[in-house]
């Protein structure tokens, strides 16, 4: 007979990987008590998901923690493809719009580390050695039935459940989703070993021929991550060296040699996602909801993102301030980005696998032709660095515009709602000289800028400052509002809440503030809301539609 014990939390998170902690770790940022378990006894020493991208890290510096991986990880600035002993493509990343304008190298090991010591300064530790068995869900909660190392259970009692426990998720098969998708028909071949060549430690080396292709990831300190497309016959058991040197030697010539190996396999890929990410109390995230090629290096990142989408949105739910509609969001968001990365690395993975040598001949002069152009060398750095990331369609986001702003908006001028906030440098804000706008954007509410526009007169000031003044009579709790004004301004608004001094005019710039506006920045950092021009009633029934 198995012991009986209730837990009450607000929310269990199932799953200590990169997502399972990352939620944890966001979770406990915004006030929320939680429990994390893992089944597994310790952080695995291998070192698997590898690339952390540059929305990723803008994300880890709001929540303080992007130095710590800038201090250990290595940045590569650019990726090059080889072809019959010649480069035929250079990828620049110094296009990514972002001061993290490079893939961090890092091993899951390290960032799962980094993540943990962060989550116990919150004085959450990770249960582990606990398997989640199966749970059940009501009206007011979630009961789970866990097994502890001594083989007994615990009931936990939580208000919701997350399920962040991987491709093989007990969560997701306990609520019976579908995870639609195929397994790949090719193998592929992984090592993490030191490599003695001339191969650049700052840049990713893909290189093509007739037997495949084959990629080295700089790691640190002459070590590397190499994958290939093999034989499918072939990939039995565990590689040995002399294999994996045989597969480099057909692709790079002698020049390069492998030794000291830490991880050497056969893998194959699946390209699956769930069909929901929400039953009710209970969600997915990471690879419990999708998995798919590593091409690009987005796998990690986009769990990562998940959580970060879900976190605050739970948070703001579970302290009474949001409306249904922000939570069921997360789903249709979420499954939607999940959608597109499937299908990119996709096209990817399908582009170069090729086995046909004609097929392979016109890839290797397409992709020579387009690194060379200026739309592919920015929009392909920008897409795999997840920028590009958007929900212009989701039912929580939405804009205004009017008059000649009809025009503008048309053109597609400024970001969109639903579209990553720009950053901007060179502000100034009360005595804090020389700002960066992200440094802004911390915590769990919404930010609402209500740009002057770089030719105000004072009637437009005083209009904006009775805009500022009804919003924050009426959402102070929820939202901080800034006045955003540019120099040479005539007498001050009258307004006595924080003002944005955006002397060299790059805030207005970077939001396209030709004029009067307004945007609503979400707590994840994306636009909820933009008004051409700003508004008062149509902010307040966008407000009134988010907050309770």
């Amino acid at each position: 007979m198995s012991d009986f014990q209730t837990a009450e939390v607000p929310v269990l998170v199932v799953g200590a990987g990169p997502t399972g902690l990352m939620m944890a770790l966001e979770l406990a940022r915004h006030g929320i008590r939680c429990r994390i378990i893992d089944k597994t006894p310790e952080i695995s020493p291998l070192s698997k998901a590898l690339v952390i991208h540059a929305r990723t890290l803008e994300i880890f510096e709001n929540i303080g923690i992007a130095d710590q991986f800038l201090a250990v990880g290595v940045k590569a600035h650019g990726a090059s493809f080889y072809a019959s002993g010649k480069r035929i493509a250079h990828l620049s990343f110094d296009h990514i719009e972002s001061r993290y304008n490079f893939a961090l190298m890092l091993p899951q090991h390290d960032t799962e580390s980094l993540l943990a010591r962060h989550l116990e300064n919150f004085g959450v530790t990770i249960d582990r050695s606990i398997e989640l068995i199966d749970f059940t869900q009501d009206a007011d909660g979630v009961t789970a039935s866990l097994r502890l190392p001594d083989g007994h259970t615990e009931t936990c009692r939580s208000e919701y459940l997350i399920g962040c426990d991987g491709a093989h998720s007990v969560v997701r098969h306990s609520l019976n989703l579908p995870f639609e998708g195929l397994e790949y028909e090719e193998s592929f071949a992984l090592a993490d070993t030191m490599v003695n060549s001339s191969l650049p430690d700052d840049e990713i080396s893909g290189f093509a021929s007739e037997k495949g292709v084959l990629f080295f990831f700089p790691i640190t300190g002459g070590r590397y991550r190499l994958i290939a497309d093999v034989n499918t016959a072939a990939a039995h058991g565990e590689p040995t060296l002399a294999e994996l040197q045989a597969i480099v030697d057909e692709h790079c010539g002698s020049d390069v040699r492998l030794h000291d190996p830490k991880w050497m396999t056969y893998f194959k890929i699946h390209r699956r996602q769930a069909t929901s990410y929400r039953v009710k109390r209970v969600f997915l995230a990471g690879d419990a909801a999708h998995i798919h090629s590593p091409a690009g290096g987005q796998g990690m990142n986009t769990g990562l993102q998940d959580a970060y989408n879900l976190a605050w949105k739970l948070a703001l739910t579970l302290k009474g301030v949001v409306r249904p509609a922000v939570l069921d969001s997360y789903s249709a968001e979420r499954h939607a980005v999940g959608r597109s990365v499937l299908k990119s690395t996709d096209a990817m993975t399908r582009f170069m696998v090729l086995r046909n040598p004609v097929a392979i001949g016109i890839r290797n002069r397409v992709v020579a032709l387009l690194s060379s152009t200026e739309m592919f060398s920015n929009l392909m750095p920008r897409t795999t660095s997840e920028l590009s990331v958007n929900y212009r369609g989701s039912a929580i986001v939405g804009e205004h515009h009017e008059g000649i702003f009809r025009a503008i908006t048309a053109l597609g001028s400024g970001p969109r709602a639903g579209d990553r906030a720009p950053d901007a440098s060179g502000l100034t804000l009360g005595n804090r000289n020389s700002i960066r706008f992200f440094e802004l954007l911390r915590g769990d509410d919404h930010k609402l800028l209500l740009f002057a526009g770089p030719h105000a007169d004072q009637s437009e000031l005083t209009h904006l400052a009775s805009i500022a003044n009804q919003i924050n009579s009426k959402f102070s709790r929820n939202a901080v509002t800034y006045l955003v004004l540019p120099a040479n301004l005539p007498d001050a608004p009258d307004w006595n809440g924080q003002i944005i001094m955006d002397r060299e005019e790059a805030l207005h710039r970077a939001y396209h503030a030709a004029g009067s506006c307004a945007y609503v920045i979400r707590p994840d950092g994306y636009l909820g809301y933009r008004s051409l021009p700003a508004d008062a009633q149509r902010l307040i029934e966008f407000l009134k539609a988010i907050f309770n």
